[in-house]
């Protein structure tokens, strides 16, 4: 059946079912909501029900691991790696205005023509192009403060060394990378957009750090301790953006919080295991701490902290075969009888809930 014109003689605002179906694509509103809200219409402008589910606008492979989506974000880290790193090289050639004018025009093209392939219904491949635009910020803001010789404290050196090297005078450049990915993530709901948030605060951590204490070399212990910090604080990010952007389990939508998840695990499961701590209770605090992550890898239902609380446990359990007791005879023996007893355990719990249940 022909839909309803879109062009209203009133001046408002009317919506095809192919308009509602696209917006659920571009992960305005989930799939199911687009279904409800398509038929709800029907039923009130032809007083019946949809005579037949009509199909959505798709021109672009799902997601997942597939041929597209691998094709699609390795083109986008080729254009990363050419667009911010390697065309970071070229001052010599170039020059800060010139590299200022050539970010500027990379920008406009991956952004326009990001998002003019997102109004065509090609999701995943305009949102990479819009987050290398937003990849691009730092370079942009360093050839800004180049130009205009304005440092949050000394000169930081090329901008080759922005990745490698910490330094209180990339904050800045942190900081409007931040923003810029959030300001175009309420537009643009597309997970991977976080990942430059989570890349970009740990790096402030760092340089904010050394800005406050005017040390760049800081010692090892130090900077553990705000590893831990920020993948505490980066986690926290990833779990308000589970809470309060669409769910991942919703049709269509974006699974926000797992590259905050997986930045913030980095930082604060590689600080606290490369402290190494010097004591027996140190050790025995850090195994609880992987306990508890392996809990909330069930409490959010994220693998992520599995797998890193697993790998922290099993550290712990080599310290102690390997160390503590290395002597004794019925360590493994008794190692084994507790794995044994956990197994039963969580089947006997199970039997005692279906039980109740039933």
């Amino acid at each position: 059946m022909p839909e309803p014109d879109s062009h209203s003689p009133n001046g408002e605002l009317s919506l095809t079912s192919t308009d509602i179906y696209l917006a659920a694509e571009q992960g305005v509103l989930s799939r199911e909501d687009a279904e409800h809200l398509v038929g709800w219409g029907f039923a009130q402008r032809f007083n019946r029900s949809i005579p037949a589910e009509p199909k959505p606008v798709v021109v672009e492979g799902r997601k997942g691991l597939n041929l597209v989506t691998v094709a699609y974000y390795f083109g986008a880290m080729l254009m990363i790696s050419a667009c911010a790193w390697f065309l970071g090289d070229k001052w010599q050639q170039l020059g800060s205005r010139g590299i200022l004018a050539t970010t500027i025009v990379y920008m406009m093209i991956s952004g326009g023509l990001g998002y003019w392939l997102r109004n065509k219904g090609y999701i995943i491949g305009g949102s990479l192009l819009i987050t290398v635009a937003v990849c691009l910020v730092p370079l942009l803001t360093y050839s800004i403060e180049d130009i205009t010789g304005l440092w949050p404290s000394i000169h930081p050196g090329p901008y080759k060394d922005y990745y490698p090297w910490i330094n209180g005078s990339w904050i800045v450049m942190e900081l409007a990378t931040i923003v810029a990915a959030v300001v175009v993530l309420f537009w643009v709901r597309f997970a991977f957009l976080t990942a430059p948030i989570a890349f970009s605060f740990w790096f402030l951590s760092m340089d904010l750090a050394a800005l406050i204490t005017k040390n760049a070399d800081l010692s090892y212990r130090t900077r553990e301790w705000i590893s831990v910090a920020v993948g505490a604080c980066t986690m926290l990010v990833g779990y308000a953006l589970e809470r309060f952007l669409p769910k991942r389990d919703a049709s269509r939508s974006e699974d926000f919080a797992f590259w905050c998840y997986l930045f913030g695990l980095m930082a604060f499961w590689g600080g606290l295991t490369a402290m190494d701590g010097d004591s027996e209770l140190a050790r025995a605090v850090y195994a609880l701490v992987n306990v508890g992550l392996v809990w909330l890898a069930v409490k959010l239902r994220r693998s992520t902290f599995l797998v890193f609380g697993a790998l922290g446990v099993y550290s712990y359990l080599g310290h102690l075969a390997y160390q503590v007791f290395q002597d004794s005879f019925f360590f493994p023996f008794v190692l084994a009888l507790l794995g044994l007893s956990l197994i039963l355990v969580t089947v006997l719990i199970q039997r005692r809930v279906l039980a109740r249940s039933s």
